[in-house]
């Protein structure tokens, strides 16, 4: 566990249909702040662009997928014809509630052995949410979620780590989710221009 982050528990709440995150340590909910991403995301919200959130969460997604599986194929063809109207709500909500036992075992299994699988399938799933705002900002957590599995896949070591070689591991992490931010912003720029 080279970051604050692995402490971190993923716990699939029925209800809202989201992850919430949990403290390890203290077993208290970590509040999901408003970013530099969500807040653009607000605003195709409050402008009704629901389109360019859906796209968002589409995009999101295939970054986190090398090789889709025909499951999360399904999900993101399905996505991709809501956004041209050739699916309506109805089909996202039943491919929604059909998949919501994976993504608890997903959840369950996954997230918690710190696979790099369970964030990208999450974040395909989102691109179905019957939310598309909600199902952005998920996609974006998984993204970077994602990106901080691979991170530390990469920098896994043979034996115990040195103080100040954790500290590095992290400061890169930090610096790996800086980057993949970024990146959302770039790309939610370039939704808003075009």
């Amino acid at each position: 566990m080279t970051s604050k982050t692995r402490d971190y528990i993923y716990v699939y709440d029925e209800e809202s249909h989201k992850i919430i995150v949990i403290d390890g340590e203290t077993g208290e909910k970590i509040d999901q702040k408003e970013d530099r991403v969500t807040s653009i995301l607000s605003y195709f919200k409050e402008n009704g662009e629901i389109e360019k959130l859906k796209k968002f969460a589409i995009w999101c997604a295939h970054k986190t997928n090398q090789k889709l599986k025909p499951i999360q194929a399904k999900m993101l063809d399905l996505a991709e014809k809501s956004i041209y109207g050739k699916a309506d709500q109805e089909q996202l909500e039943q491919l929604y509630q059909e998949t919501e036992g994976t993504a608890i075992a997903t959840d369950t299994v996954g997230l918690q052995h710190g696979s790099a699988n369970a964030p990208a399938f999450l974040a395909s799933r989102e691109c179905i949410n019957p939310d598309p705002y909600q199902g952005a900002q998920q996609a974006a957590r998984f993204h970077r979620l994602w990106a901080e599995l691979i991170e530390e896949e990469k920098n896994k070591d043979s034996g115990t780590e040195k103080g100040y070689l954790r500290q590095i591991k992290v400061k890169t992490s930090q610096k790996n989710i800086l980057d993949v931010e970024q990146k959302q912003i770039d790309y939610l720029l370039d939704l808003m221009n075009g």
